[in-house]
């Protein structure tokens, strides 16, 4: 394993092989959330383009969009969608959906 401190989409291209496991946690681009400002769409399709062409695996983690899904049918990827409350304010009753899309059986 290693960890490194660069561009994603560098480090996914030059570290790509077929025994590469590339997992990913990038900020979601729609979200609401105050500390994902600055990553955009336009950064979510960059990475899921470079992952449409990568040798090795990849997990990705992301809240559901049009884009994702696009990319996932173009490209044949599994997706899992997991459905959770959301636990700051125990009373909103509030859910949150995420999903995980691999290019391989999850």
């Amino acid at each position: 394993m290693q960890l490194e401190c660069a561009d994603a989409l560098y480090i996914i291209k030059s570290r790509d092989s077929k025994e590469a496991f590339h997992y990913c946690d990038p900020p979601y681009f729609n979200s609401d959330c105050g500390h994902y400002i600055g990553y955009s769409k336009d950064h979510f399709k960059a990475l899921l383009k470079q992952l449409s062409e990568i040798e090795g695996k990849f997990l990705l983690s992301s809240y559901p969009s049009d884009l994702l899904a696009e990319f996932s049918a173009e490209n044949g990827w599994c997706t899992k969608t997991i459905t959770q409350r959301v636990s700051v304010n125990k009373g909103s009753g509030k859910v949150k959906i995420e999903v995980l899309t691999a290019n391989y059986e999850i």
